[in-house]
This record gives C-alpha cells, sequence and structure tokens, in this order.
C-alpha cells in the first residue's frame, strides 16, 4: 500500500508542476496527455506489436545469454585457471554501456534481428557468469567435505552440492543480466529496428513526441517492476525460503 501511496503522489506532483506551466506542454506534458498518447498508440496497433516484439527478443536472446553465463559461471567457480583467465574479461566488457555494441553489431550483423540477440547476450551474459562464480566461491567448505565424506562423485558434486548452493547468488545474477539484457534489446531497436519500444522511442524523437517519449519510458520501467514483483522476486524468495535464508 505504500508503494502505490508513493507512486501515486508522484502522479499528483506531476500533474501539480505541470499546472505551474514553468516549462511548455510540448517539453513537459502532463500525465494525462502521457496517457492519453499511449492509447492512441494502441488503437493504432502500434504499442502491443512493439512490446511482443521487444519481449521475443528478449526471450531468445536471454535465453541464449543464462545458458552461456551458467556454464561460464560454473567453469570458473570450479577451475581456478578458467576464473583467472575469464573474470578480468567479463569484468571489463561489463564496463562497457549496452549501446556500445550496437554499432559492433551492425557491422557484423547487419540490420538482422541476430545483431538483436548478440547485444542483448554481450549485455547480460557477464552478470550472470560473474554471480555464478562468486556464488560458487562462496559455497561453505564444509558443504564440499560433509558431501565428499557422504560419498558424492567428482561429476555429482557440480549438480547435487555446487549448483543447489550456488542459486541464490545465479538468481540474483539472472535478474541483474534480465535488466541489463533489457538495456540492450532497447538501445539496439534505437538504431536498428523497425518495430519495438526502442523503435517507439526514436520515433517520439524523430517527431519530437514527448508524450510518446515519456509514455514508452514509463511503460519500460513499469514492466521491469512488475517483472520483478511477480516473477524473479517469487522465485528467489522461493529459493531464499528453502534455503532458510529469510529472516523471521
Amino acid at each position: 500500500m505504500t508503494v502505490v501511496l508513493f507512486y501515486l503522489f508522484l502522479i499528483i506532483f506531476w500533474q501539480m508542476v505541470f499546472e505551474l506551466k514553468i516549462l511548455p506542454k510540448y517539453i513537459f506534458p502532463s500525465p494525462t496527455m502521457v496517457v492519453q498518447r499511449l492509447h492512441e498508440l494502441w488503437s493504432d496497433q502500434m504499442l502491443w506489436p512493439s512490446l511482443k516484439a521487444t519481449l521475443q527478443r528478449m526471450i531468445v536472446g536471454f535465453a541464449i545469454s543464462v545458458s552461456i553465463g551458467l556454464f561460464l559461471g560454473l567453469m570458473m567457480g570450479m577451475i581456478p585457471v578458467v576464473k583467472q583467465s575469464l573474470k578480468s574479461m567479463l569484468l571489463g566488457i561489463q564496463t562497457l554501456p549496452s549501446a556500445a555494441w550496437v554499432p559492433f553489431s551492425l557491422l557484423i550483423f547487419g540490420l538482422k534481428d541476430s545483431g538483436l540477440y548478440f547485444v542483448i547476450v554481450m549485455s547480460s551474459m557477464g552478470a550472470v557468469a560473474i554471480a555464478t562464480a562468486d556464488g560458487i566461491a562462496n559455497i561453505p567448505p564444509l558443504y564440499l567435505r560433509a558431501a565428499k565424506t557422504l560419498g558424492t562423485s567428482r561429476f555429482a558434486m557440480g549438480y547435487r552440492v555446487i549448483f543447489p548452493a550456488t542459486l541464490p547468488s545465479v538468481v540474483t545474477g539472472i535478474k541483474l543480466g534480465w535488466t541489463l539484457g533489457w538495456h540492450g534489446a532497447v538501445s539496439a531497436e534505437l538504431i536498428k529496428s523497425s518495430l519495438g519500444l526502442g523503435f517507439l522511442l526514436d520515433q517520439g524523437r524523430q517527431l519530437n513526441d514527448m508524450p510518446q517519449v515519456l509514455g514508452i519510458m514509463i511503460l519500460t520501467i513499469l514492466f521491469g517492476l512488475l517483472l520483478d514483483r511477480f516473477l524473479f522476486g517469487l522465485i528467489e524468495q522461493r529459493i531464499r525460503n528453502r534455503w532458510g535464508l529469510t529472516h523471521p
């Protein structure tokens, strides 16, 4: 309830600032103007196809990113030489803004969707890999010694002990990876797509349509918050409950 009241206060404050007419309405539109513009985009059958296109690209690209990130993270966590070799490179890649990969993907893939997937993967893969490796490094040694004492083989150690114990860190890495991948997808669509939320943002910029720009920005934020609350947040809470990490 507190969160709802907070956002309601923000909307009221936004409307009050608009009524003061400090800035022209084409620069600072009211909440009503933004909602009206989103409704027009929906009626013109532009909003849902664009949201759907971005989500489809994210699902494909992020599935690839998680698969690669988990594999690299497990390798780094279990083989010290791999960690020493790859972690610094992945950290370096993470320092690059998502938009920095777009020109590179344009040169390699052109305007194909494979270039969008590439940007998503490069934006999010490192977060998943590093979180997985750090989660393995933070496993209490007692767990591993107990598993060896009980006769767990080296092969079974990975999926019976190491990966389950690393799940809280993995979920955190996946949440962060999704956010970074979402940034990459929208950034890439700004330049190399004719459909998607990024495309609608760029279209609003070209038309000087601030209600459209703000509306798509708010919609992007809202979708991220809902996804965190009703998907990643629930998964994380269940894992924390399962491992007794929830504070009473």
